[in-house]
Order: C-alpha cells, then structure tokens, then sequence
C-alpha cells in the first residue's frame, strides 16, 4: 500500500489493473472450491466441475481484463487527445506570440527558442540554438551578470531589461521574465523565460528623458524666476533664477506652499489660478511677490498648465519676470516729463522775468545816474543789491530749465563762497563756519551755475538737521597726480570745496543713488539738486563726492579745476567814463528793454534806433548801409518768440557786413552762444540783466 501511494502517477493504471485482478483471482479461488466440495461429494464430478470451473476462471478473466484494459485504453486515448491538443495550443501560441520564448540550459546555451527570434534578431530558430547568452546575445555581459544574480536571489526575474544584439549588428532593448526549470527530480537544469521587445518604449522613454533635460536646461537658462506647481500649489521645480531672486533654495519649499504672495494680492492670485484651471487656457497679468528677505517686487506673471499624455492636468508652470526696475524707470520717466514740463514753464517764466528784471535793473540804474539826492541814492543802491539776488535766483532757474555749458571766468572763490553759503542759510536755525585760507586758487568757473551747488548742497545740510546746528564750509588747494586721480580727474591743480554737517546722515544702501535723477529719501523734493550739482561739477571738468555716516552727518566734495594761482580780491572798480557816437542798432521783443537800453545807450552819446525783431532790423541795417552811414553797432536778442532772433540775424548781417561789432544781450547765460560768442559771429555777449557800467565798458572794449 506505501509503494502504491509513493508510485508515480504513469503506474497507477497498471497497479489499478493488477489489484483488481489479484482480488478477483483470489476471491475465486478461495471461495469456488468450497462452493462445489458443498454442492458435489462425487470425485468424478468433482474433477469435471474443476474443470469447468478453470475454464470459467480464464473466461471471466479475460473479459474482465478486457473491460479494464479498454477502459484504461480510452482514458489513456482522451488523455493522448487532451495532451496533443494541448500540444497544439502551445505550438500556436509559441509560434504566433511575438515574444520570444526560450530555454537555456545552465552553462547558458540556447536549447530552445521560439520562431519569434528570427523577426526579433534576425537569426534563424537553428542559427540561435547553441548559442551561448553572455557572449552571444548580450551586448554588454555584465546585464547577463545581473540578471543571473536578480535569479539566483529571488528564484525569478520580473522585467529585466537589457540591451541584445541583432544579426545585422544592430541592438534592441528586450525585457524578460524568467524563472529556473527543473528535471523529474527537481533538479535545476536551466533556465525559461519568455522576452519582449521594448526597444520602441525605451526610445520613447530616453526621448522623453532628453526633452525633460532640454526643457530643464531651457528653465535653468532662463534668467526669469520660474516655478512648477502640483495642484496642491506646492513647487515641483524651482529654476536658479528662482533663488537668486527671491532667496529661497527648493529644499526650503518642498511639500509646502511658497510663503511670497502679499495680502492684498492673495485674492487676485486665486481667482487667476481657478480661471486658468477652468479653461486650461495660458495667462499673465501684472502683481507683486516678497522675496525671502522681505522686499516686495512688481512682477509679470505669465502661467501654463501642465497635462499627461491622458490630456488630465497635473499642475502648471509659472514665469515671474521681475519689472520693479521697469517701473522704476517708467515712474522717473514720468516724473522726468512732468519735469520737463516744469522746466519749460519754469524756463519760459525765468526769461520773462529775466526781461521784466532787466528793465527794473536797468531804470534803477539810470535813475541812480540821474539822482543827485544821497537818501535816493542810497536806496537805489540797497534796491539794485536785491534785485542782483534776484538775478541769481533768476539764472537758477534758467540753468534748471536748459542747463548748457558754463559761462567761465577765472575769479577766487572767496567771499563768493560765504555769501552764497549764508545767503541759502538766511532766516534758518542753522549756523555755517568757514575754513578758507587766504592763499586759495583761483579756478575758471560759472558763478551762477557753482552758487547753484553750493546753494543745493548747504540746502540739504540744513534740512539734515532740522533741530538746528552748524554747516562748515572749509576749502583748500590740492595737485591731483596719475595715481591719485583714479582716472575721474585729470591730473592738474584743484580747488576741493567740502561741506559738512552733524545731521542725520544718509543710510550705506542709498549712497550709491544720491545723483540719481529724482531720487530723494525726503518726502519733499523733487529729487533734483544732487543731480543738477552732479552735472553742472562734471561739466567744470570736476568731481563730487559724498561720504556719510548714519547718526553723525555727511560730508560733501567738490573738486573744481584750478589756476594754481592766487588772484587778489578784486576791488569795486570804478565807473567807466565812456562817451560814444553814431548809431547803435537794438533788437528785443520786450519794449521794456527796448526802451531801457535805448536811454542806457543815449546816456553814453549815440543815438538808438531800435527793432522787435530780426527781419525790422535787416531792414534798417541795410537801408543804413546803402546811404552810407553804417551802425556803429548792433545790440540783438538772442530769442524771439515768433520771429528771428539773434542767431539767424547775425549770420544775415555777416553776409552783408564781416566787420561792424555785433553783441549778443540775453537772459539765458548757459545757452553757447553767449558762452562762446564768436563761434556764432558775435563780437561779444552781455548778460540780462547788466548795469550801465558793464554795457559801457563792453562798448569800450571793442568800438574804443
């Protein structure tokens, strides 16, 4: 019973067959003879019944071993059926499957493949058998290494990939499932698996993975801060351009919401960020973000979403391009042609005024001449001094409005700087102290356009100490050499100006924008007095420098070239004893001036005929000459309005006349033609508003 129960399943038929059989025959045999020593006590019968009874026996055996034979046939026939049957399926699928099945034994030979391998490889079902796995089908052995290891360890291999070689040479990319098969005594004797072919996935796989780092180093080169987002609104990728603008380092942001969108733009962000998931349609609009370390920038953020290759959305890339320096500009921009508007306004007020206070100035000064009362006189003098300041401020405001080259003069610096310094002082709670050698050079300088300086810079000392304190003004002489000029000035003489206060001082992070143009840290201002010293100090061919403390005050220098000599103060000179004759011929739009430099000019002993503008005065101007009494002189305005002006005029009169003195009276003392007089055909320039005694000595000079 233990062999039958051990047999293998191959004899179970025959064993079935044998058992019957022994019990049949043993049952016959012990129960037959007892049966007919019962029945028959004859001896004779006896022998013919056992007789009987042996052919009976081998009759009923036989057909019952013929039963049991044909019912073993016919199970074994169906089983036979099944198995070829089975046999079949497996055929079909093994010659139809378009992976390729296959077998090796353990030293890794091919001992069966599928027909597969010929569309797979290229080799033929009798070229792959014997070939060996690691030399022959690997392209690089040591994936066959691994997968023998990945075997061993688990019993199984799942997915192995790894790349095969072609008959022609060529590679492809096979993925395996594989496992050990065993003999009848389970017993490892080889290896089964079955392969597919994924060469088409991995070149989908390495296309895709070459577009990411193509799309990675498109967002790591772009100099806009660009972020991608899961749905949660937590980042999934952060360019470099990210950190360095805004500070913060991916790990810092991992799993969590970016700590950058300000209050008052938290709405404005959701609803752009539910429109853009709701219609899958880009979009970009204008917000802020704060960075990491608290400053907030204007932003453009332009945002996409991003889809699978199902087309579901699984997040969105967001470009943040930084405008704040953009609107910067667009406000100075701005702000500059509010400026302009205010320079041409202020402009054309300065040179009416100008106008008006050159008639004012003028008749002052005619009935100063004409006075012969000391009490008058004196008041006529205090009246001409304020209307000098007001010239002053007159020229500020033209130098404002047009700006232009200096008007130079080489003159000392003292007491020009005082007076300016205590002039921008008067009526304030601040005190100013002065620190000027009596050996100071001279410098060739623009006295309006330097008192513009100093007023500006001695104007933010004041306001730097708002409580009250004291302004030093200290000056001295210094050479610039090669190695100290740090190529911004030439090396030569100069004169260093310094202006220093005890006030509240300008902060490290602004000193580098204080001649920016409308920069300010003063809630009032227009942000344009450094700026105007800057350039006005450039244009002297200097320099100006600021250096400041927090809490202790600021020291302002200004380097302006130098004679390297020492000019005595000039003394007030005295009046010019001048008399003329002939005709003088006068050109201004103001009738004012007309008049006031006609009674100047007949005060001095010529007679006056005069012109609103260019074409009237060509017209006099040749009629003159034609009856042969040519101008002694001609007097134009530089501008105007409306009509030809002193530029055009003088270039008709060069036409007809190369030699008669032409003089230039203007205003504008910055515009080049007055500071160059000669390079526009004039014989010399007067500056508006003047007093009789300079137009004297003027006229003097070049009609003797």
């Amino acid at each position: 019973m233990i062999t039958f129960l051990s047999a293998s399943s191959d004899r179970k038929p025959a064993l079935k067959i044998a058992l019957i059989y022994l019990v049949f025959s043993g049952a016959w045999i012990l129960f037959s003879d007892r049966i007919l020593v019962m029945l028959v006590s004859d001896p004779l019968w006896v022998n013919r019944l056992q007789t009987l009874k042996g052919w009976a026996f081998v009759i009923a055996t036989s057909v019952l071993m013929f039963l049991l034979l044909q019912r073993e046939f016919r199970k074994l026939m169906t089983v036979r059926k099944q198995l070829k049957q089975s046999e079949a399926t497996y055929r079909m699928v093994v010659d139809s499957s378009p992976d390729l099945l296959y077998r090796t034994d353990l030293e890794g030979r091919i001992i069966f493949v599928s027909p597969s391998v010929e569309t797979l490889s290229g080799f033929t079902v009798e070229e792959a058998v014997g070939m060996k796995m690691a030399e022959d089908v690997y392209l690089v052995p040591e994936e066959r290494v691994s997968f023998l290891e990945l075997l061993r360890k688990n019993g199984h291999v799942k997915n192995f990939e790894a790349r095969l070689k072609r008959k022609d040479g060529s590679v492809w990319w096979a993925a395996t499932n594989a496992q050990f098969f065993r003999d009848e005594k389970g017993e490892i004797v080889g290896v089964e698996g079955i392969t597919r072919d994924v060469t088409g996935k991995k070149d989908a796989e390495q296309a895709l993975e070459a577009s990411e780092q193509q799309l990675r180093a498109i967002l790591e080169a772009n100099p806009d801060p660009m972020v991608m987002y899961d749905l949660n609104g937590h980042p999934l990728f952060l360019n470099p351009a990210f950190t360095q603008v805004f500070g913060w380092e991916f790990d810092e942001l991992r799993g969590r919401t970016i700590p950058f969108v300000p209050e008052d733009q938290a709405e404005l962000s959701a609803e752009k960020i539910r429109e853009i998931f709701k219609t899958g349609e880009p979009l970009s609009f204008e917000t802020r973000r704060k960075t990491k370390d608290h400053r907030t920038l204007d932003i453009i953020l332009s945002a996409a979403v991003v889809k699978d290759n199902t087309d579901t959305i699984y997040g969105m890339v967001v470009n943040l391009t930084d405008i704040s320096e953009r609107k910067i500009l667009e406000a100075q921009y701005e702000q500059a042609q509010k400026m302009e508007a205010l320079g041409t306004l202020a402009g054309g007020i300065a040179h009416d005024f100008n106008n008006y206070l050159s008639g004012i100035f003028g008749f002052m000064e005619l009935a100063r001449k004409h006075n012969r009362q000391e009490k008058v006189d004196l008041y006529l003098t205090k009246a001409l001094e304020s209307s000098d300041r007001a010239r002053s401020l007159t020229h500020q405001l033209l130098t404002f409005s047009k700006g232009g080259s200096p008007v130079r003069e080489i003159a000392p610096l003292d007491p020009f700087l005082k007076e300016t310094a205590l002039f921008a002082l008067s009526g304030s709670k601040v005190s100013c102290e002065f620190d000027i050698p009596k050996d100071l050079w001279c410098c060739n300088y623009d006295r309006n356009q330097i008192s513009q300086v100093i007023d500006n810079i001695v104007i933010n000392a004041q306001h730097a100490m708002p409580d009250g304190g004291a302004v030093t003004l200290s000056a001295k002489n210094e050479v610039i050499s090669r190695e100290t000029g740090e190529n911004i000035l030439d090396p030569g003489p100069y004169v260093c100006i310094s202006v220093a206060d005890t006030g509240t001082g300008i902060a490290p992070k602004y000193l580098d924008r204080i001649f920016d143009p409308f920069f300010s840290t003063k809630q009032t201002g227009s942000g344009l007095g450094l700026a105007t010293s800057y350039s006005i100090v450039k244009r002297h061919g200097g320099k100006i420098q600021v250096a400041s403390s927090l809490g202790k005050g600021t020291c302002v220098d200004i380097y302006l070239p130098a004679t390297g000599q020492v000019m005595a103060h000039p003394e007030t000179p005295d009046p010019v004893d001048y008399r003329g004759t002939g005709d003088i011929l006068i050109m201004d739009d103001e009738p004012v001036i007309r008049e006031m430099l006609g009674q100047m000019l007949k005060d001095l002993g010529f007679s006056v005929q005069a012109a609103a503008q260019g074409d009237e005065l060509l017209s006099m101007f040749e009629q003159m000459t034609h009856q042969g009494k040519p101008p002694a002189a001609v007097i134009l305005d530089l501008t105007v309005p409306g009509g030809m002006g002193g530029r055009e005029t003088v270039a008709r009169i060069r036409d007809m006349d190369k030699n008669v003195p032409v003089f230039v009276a203007s205003g504008y003392s910055e515009d080049t033609a007055v500071a160059s007089p000669e390079t526009f055909g004039f014989t010399d320039s007067i500056e508006k508003p003047f007093l009789m005694d300079t137009l004297a000595g003027m006229l003097k000079t070049h009609l003797g």
